[in-house]
């Protein structure tokens, strides 16, 4: 499936993708996959380290939350 949009760029980079490759969607479609994937890789360096300064370990936050989430459960059907 795909969705049919219109952008903008820059007469240059679009003359470039043209000499490069015979289909420019294609060529967009693979340059937005690799920066997706480049940012998803920079946001996953990005948090690692950030629950070490934690008391609690992520196990214990997640019971706590399922804990909180039954009683709230708990609570909408008496």
């Amino acid at each position: 499936m795909s969705v049919k949009t219109s952008i903008n760029i820059p007469n240059e980079i679009y003359n470039e993708a043209k000499r490069l490759s015979d289909n420019f969607s294609q060529t967009v479609a693979e340059a937005l996959k690799e920066y997706l994937r480049k940012r998803k890789v920079e946001k996953a360096i990005t948090s690692f380290g950030k629950w070490e300064k934690r008391d609690k370990s992520s196990v214990e936050i997640v019971n706590k939350l399922r804990k909180e989430d039954s009683r709230r459960y708990a609570d909408r059907n008496r």
